[in-house]
């Protein structure tokens, strides 16, 4: 009786350990289920998010182009620069509402395209380190001493680590918002006109003084 009574115990031992190692064992299966689970969803977001971003690559790259030797801009009818020239940097082009695609030399006559056709345009321009286009909202834009086709000036960066560091090795470059830029552009063309205006005037009284 004495060893039926003491074996009791001990099969209750075992049959609690195997319980407790069988559900030990059914926790870490769920964890590893659960885990492969979270690893599944985040590669599957990953590939969509992947795939989105190829489509809109696609979608850009389709709808932009490039300007040939024979471009002239838009606006003030003086050559664009292709990317392989060393002024092609400051190149830039616009899809207009219909969806034409149009280039200009320099950003103030992009920009200035918009404010005296009363327009809104998709507007590009090229990454200083790549050449790549890049929407000019997005792009970083940065004030050089640099000798642009309309003395302008400004480059542009896809990220604000490139701008920095450019802005870091040139003492004269600073970072410029996009409407800082907009408000030189639209002051610079009402300069232009209003001097062109002032010297038609004068040719006009010139004239009058010679007939007179």
């Amino acid at each position: 009786m004495k060893k039926v009574i003491l074996s009791i115990p001990i099969v209750l031992a075992l049959y609690a350990c195997g319980s407790e190692e069988s559900k030990q064992a059914e926790h870490s299966a769920e964890s590893m289920q659960t885990q492969e689970q979270k690893i599944s969803k985040v590669e599957t977001e990953q590939q969509v998010n992947d795939n989105a971003t190829k489509t809109n690559i696609i979608k850009l790259d389709n709808r932009l182009s490039e300007p040939t030797e024979d471009t002239h801009c838009s606006m003030c009818n003086m050559k664009v620069y292709t990317k392989e020239h060393q002024m092609g940097v400051f190149s830039a082009q616009a899809i207009k509402p219909d969806g034409s695609v149009v280039f200009y030399d320099d950003i103030g006559c992009l920009l200035n395209d918009e404010y005296v056709n009363q327009v809104k345009n998709e507007k590009f321009v090229r990454d200083f380190n790549t050449l790549n286009w890049l929407n000019v909202e997005d792009a970083i834009i940065v004030k050089t001493n640099l000798r642009s086709p309309m003395n302008w000036g400004y480059i542009y960066f896809k990220t604000s680590e490139d701008a920095k560091a450019y802005v870091k090795e040139h003492n004269k470059a600073k970072i410029s918002p996009i409407a800082q830029v907009r408000e030189e552009a639209i002051e610079r063309h009402k300069n232009k006109k209003a001097h062109s205006h002032s010297s038609e005037g004068n040719q006009m009284d010139m004239k009058m003084g010679e007939n007179n």
